[in-house]
C-alpha cells in the first residue's frame, strides 16, 4: 500500500548516514511511495543522488562549523513541526542521533500519528563533548518512548542502543545498502594522473573523513613499514580537519612522495577501480559502508577490528583480514600478506551483494507494513 514517507537527515554534505537515506528515499520512490527527503540544508555531494521522483523540501539553514547554533536549531525544531503537522506523513526515518531527537520533538510537537523510525549509525565507543551529542544520549529515552522501531545498523550497535534504554523489543538490525555504481563511463579526474605520477607498485585505497576515529594516522605509519619491504603507493580519498596533519605525519615518516591525499571524491567508482587494496583503520565504525563498496568492486579489504560493523560485514575475518585497532605493525603485515593472495573477487561481489539495495528496500518496506 502507498505511503506518505519522510526521510530527514539535517544535510546532504558527504555522510554515511546522509547517503544512506537519500538511497532510501530513492528506493522507496522506486516501489510507489509517496517520499520527501526533509533536510535542514540542502547543499553537499549527496543531493546530486537524489532522483526526481523524490520531494527535496530544504529548510535552508546555515551550517555552522559542525552544526547548526543553538538559536537555528530551537527555529528548525519549530519548523519542522510544522512541516509534520502540515505533510501528515504515514512514517518518518530520521538520522543520525541528533536529528532523532529532534524528530521526535518535533513529531510530538505536532500531534503527529506517523510512524516513527530513529535510525542509529555509531557505535556507542565513539566520544564527543559538544553540547547536541549529550543532550542527545541524555534525552534518548524520548526518542525510544516515540519510536516505532530503532534502526540499528549493525548488531552491535542495537546492542549499543539498548544498553542505552532503547527496549530490545523496538531493536531492528538494518544494514546499510551498497549504493549503486553510478561511475561516469570515462571520465577522467586529476587525482587519477597524480596518483600516476607516484610511480609504480600496487595501490593501496582508504576513504572518509579525515578525522580522529578513522586514525588514518594508523595507516601512514603502517604504510611506511610495507615501503621497507615492497613498493607501493597510497591514495587517501576525503577530506577534513586533519589533513594538514597527516600530509606532515606523512613528510616526517619519509613517505610523502609515494602517497596522495585525494580530497573528496564523489565517483566512488573511480577510486575502486584504481585501487589493489582496499583499507579501513577506523577505532569506531557503527557498519562501514566503504568495506562493502570496495567488495563489490572486487578489491580485497583488510580492517581494524572496530566496534562493530567490520567483524560482522567480513564475517570474522571470512571475507577480508581484521587487525587490533591501532595496531600498525600488524596493519603492515596484514596488507602485506592480502597484497600477496588477495580474497578471491567473486567472494567478496557475492558477500557485497547481501547488501543490495533492493535487500534493504524490503526490510525497510516490511516496517512500514508491521508497525
Amino acid at each position: 500500500m502507498k505511503q506518505r514517507i519522510v526521510f530527514h537527515v539535517p544535510s546532504l554534505r558527504g555522510g554515511g548516514a546522509e547517503r544512506v537515506f537519500v538511497l532510501m528515499a530513492n528506493e522507496m520512490a522506486r516501489r510507489g511511495h509517496e517520499v520527501t527527503l526533509f533536510t535542514w540544508n540542502g547543499e553537499g555531494p549527496n543531493a546530486a543522488l537524489r532522483v526526481d521522483a523524490v520531494h527535496l523540501v530544504d529548510l535552508g539553514i546555515p551550517i555552522r562549523g559542525d552544526g547548526f547554533g543553538k538559536p537555528a536549531t530551537i527555529g528548525g525544531l519549530i519548523r519542522s513541526a510544522g512541516f509534520y503537522r502540515r505533510l501528515k506523513p504515514d512514517a518518518v526515518f530520521s538520522a543520525p542521533e541528533f536529528a532523532n531527537l529532534i524528530t521526535g520533538l518535533a513529531l510530538i510537537l505536532s500531534f503527529s500519528k506517523a510512524k516513527f523510525f530513529p535510525s542509529f549509525h555509531a557505535a556507542a565507543a565513539i566520544p564527543s563533548n559538544d553540547f547536541g551529542s549529550k543532550l542527545a544520549v541524555l534525552l534518548s529515552g524520548l526518542v525510544a518512548a516515540r519510536a516505532s522501531k530503532a534502526i540499528a545498523v549493525s548488531a552491535g550497535v542495537g546492542r549499543d542502543i539498548a544498553a542505552r534504554g532503547v527496549p530490545p523489543a523496538k531493536v531492528e538490525v538494518i544494514n546499510n545498502p551498497l549504493p549503486p555504481a553510478v561511475g561516469k563511463q570515462g571520465a577522467t579526474y586529476p587525482w587519477q594522473a597524480e596518483l600516476a605520477a607516484l610511480g609504480e607498485g600496487p595501490v593501496i585505497a582508504t576513504a572518509g573523513r579525515l578525522v580522529g576515529v578513522k586514525d588514518q594516522k594508523i595507516l601512514l605509519r603502517a604504510f611506511a613499514a610495507l615501503l621497507k619491504t615492497r613498493p607501493g603507493r597510497l591514495v587517501l580519498f576525503g577530506d577534513g580537519p586533519l589533513r594538514g596533519e597527516l600530509e606532515a605525519e606523512s613528510r616526517i615518516l619519509g613517505i610523502a612522495s609515494r602517497v596522495l591525499f585525494a580530497g573528496y571524491v564523489n565517483d566512488p567508482t573511480a577510486c575502486y577501480a584504481a585501487a589493489d587494496l582496499f583499507v579501513l583503520t577506523s577505532t569506531s565504525e557503527g557498519f562501514g559502508n566503504v568495506l562493502i563498496e570496495a567488495m563489490a568492486a572486487g578489491v580485497p579489504v583488510v580492517s581494524t577490528d572496530a566496534p562493530h560493523g567490520p567483524r560482522e560485514i567480513l564475517a570474522d575475518g571470512k571475507y577480508g583480514t581484521l587487525v587490533p585497532v591501532g595496531d600498525a605493525e600488524a596493519l603492515a603485515a596484514a596488507m602485506g600478506a592480502m597484497l600477496d593472495q588477495p580474497t578471491d573477487a567473486a567472494l567478496l561481489g557475492g558477500r557485497a551483494a547481501d547488501f543490495a539495495v533492493e535487500r534493504i528496500g524490503d526490510l525497510y518496506e516490511g516496517l512500514l507494513v508491521g508497525h
